[in-house]
């Protein structure tokens, strides 16, 4: 099969695609073993545009490796993981090495947030153009679209 017949195929399943199941984090330990999942970091009731200027002056500092700035908007992140969601989660948490790109919050966002799971069971091919399709959709202030290997 070639690249694009194969491309074509795997957004062929990304649109069909559904969450086998979809909740909003209450306890990190909800995140215990599921490994392949998207999440969406959401800013509640707080001003975008204040979030925006806070991660631009703190990534200004290069005290850790914080994600691309896009524009200010409620949601802060869309991300995903095949590996073991909850450890992604405590990086953009603030709980993970400073070389690693998350958002690190605990070092600079003062608001609330919410933080909701949608766990799939489809390869990583498919799961990559799920996601970037919602980062679409959504426009998230911060990060990139595209897996770590574009």
């Amino acid at each position: 099969m070639s690249y694009i017949e194969n491309l074509i195929e795997n957004c062929n399943k990304a649109k069909m695609a559904k969450p086998e199941k979809e909740f909003v984090v209450e306890n990190i330990s909800q995140l215990d073993g599921i490994d392949k999942a998207i999440y969406i970091i959401e800013e509640i009731d707080g001003n975008c545009e204040s979030t925006f200027i806070e991660l631009s002056k703190y990534k200004k500092l290069k005290q850790r490796a914080c994600p691309k700035l896009n524009a200010p908007s409620p949601v802060l992140y869309v991300g995903s993981s095949t590996t073991g969601v909850r450890k992604r989660i405590e990086q953009h948490l603030g709980e993970g090495a400073k070389d690693t790109y998350a958002l690190h919050l605990k070092y600079w966002f003062r608001g609330d947030y919410k933080i909701t799971i949608k766990v799939f069971e489809q390869p990583k091919e498919v799961l990559q153009i799920i996601e970037d399709a919602l980062s679409y959709e959504l426009a998230p202030a911060f990060g990139k679209q595209g897996g770590n290997s574009k």
